[in-house]
């Protein structure tokens, strides 16, 4: 019976999507107690960034079906974190914009965020961290080719 070892370049995946997850489930955890989820967050930055635009481009840049899109706004807009107003010239077309209680609960997750990023990645010296990102981006660099 001969059995196949995983590749060093696989298992280094493994870990990496291991990781990935972990951060993941520790920043959306401790911003979800701080009353928004990792992925609204996501959502609420990119209408600031975007604002005002359409439900669709927000679809658009994020690779989700508009419906998908238009449930989350909805959240979003129920918290008084967003509006959406009638496009000026479509009358098929809301814009959205991102509210000051939106931006100032944005702004009020990053402390969370960060102690949950600053307790995971602090095992690691400012020049590991540096190195690490240098290799991340050196990957990622790669892959856009």
């Amino acid at each position: 019976m001969t059995t196949t070892r995983k590749s060093t370049t696989v298992e280094l995946a493994d870990a990496f999507l291991a990781l990935h997850h972990l951060v993941r489930k520790r920043v959306d955890a401790a911003m979800t107690a701080a009353g928004l989820s990792l992925s609204q967050s996501k959502l609420l930055a990119l209408v600031a960034r975007l604002a005002p635009c359409r439900p669709s481009d927000i679809a658009t840049q994020m690779g989700y079906a508009p419906r998908t899109v238009t449930t989350a706004l909805d959240a979003l807009e129920e918290n008084g974190w967003i509006e959406r107003t009638p496009h000026p010239t479509d009358r098929r077309a809301q814009l959205v914009v991102i509210t000051d209680a939106g931006q100032a609960k944005l702004d009020e997750v990053q402390g969370p965020k960060r102690q949950a990023v600053e307790q995971l990645f602090g095992v690691l010296s400012a020049d590991e961290q540096k190195q690490l990102r240098e290799l991340m981006d050196r990957v990622r660099e790669r892959a856009d080719d």
